[in-house]
């Protein structure tokens, strides 16, 4: 389905293929919020928009990744790959980051943390490092 192809440069190629990466995800996030039940404990997301504005956003994203997909063929922007591997090790190792941050000792900013809980907090916290820890990749 080739249209009027233009050819840009390799780097202005990559900047505009960036771009509609970013955009295209944001785009099936918010798809996804919209009509996938939350299966969190810690956050509930509030479905305060109505059934119809939901049906009429979901019909605009629709259009969006359309010409997201127009976009890509027309500037000729190859599809990127990403390796699933490189992703969950990337967000695993956050999540390591993020809970040895939130450690009694890391989070003083906030006030002393209590000195009789340090010690069953911290162990907390590091049964969820050590569980995080399991997930693998091969």
């Amino acid at each position: 389905m080739k249209q009027n192809s233009i050819m840009l440069t390799e780097n202005h190629k990559r900047s505009l293929s960036s771009t509609l990466i970013v955009v295209e995800q944001m785009l099936v996030d918010m798809k996804n919020l919209m009509v996938v039940p939350s299966q969190t404990y810690c956050l509930e997301l509030n479905k305060d928009i109505s059934f119809a504005i939901v049906e009429q956003n979901l019909k605009v994203i629709e259009d969006a990744l359309a010409q997201i997909y127009l976009l890509q063929d027309k500037y000729n922007t190859d599809k990127s790959f990403l390796s699933l591997q490189r992703v969950v090790n990337a967000k695993k190792s956050k999540i390591w980051e993020t809970l040895h941050n939130t450690k009694s000792t890391r989070i003083k900013g906030f006030g002393e943390f209590p000195q009789k809980d340090v010690k069953e907090y911290d162990n907390d916290i590091d049964k969820l490092i050590a569980i995080a820890e399991k997930i693998k990749i091969k």
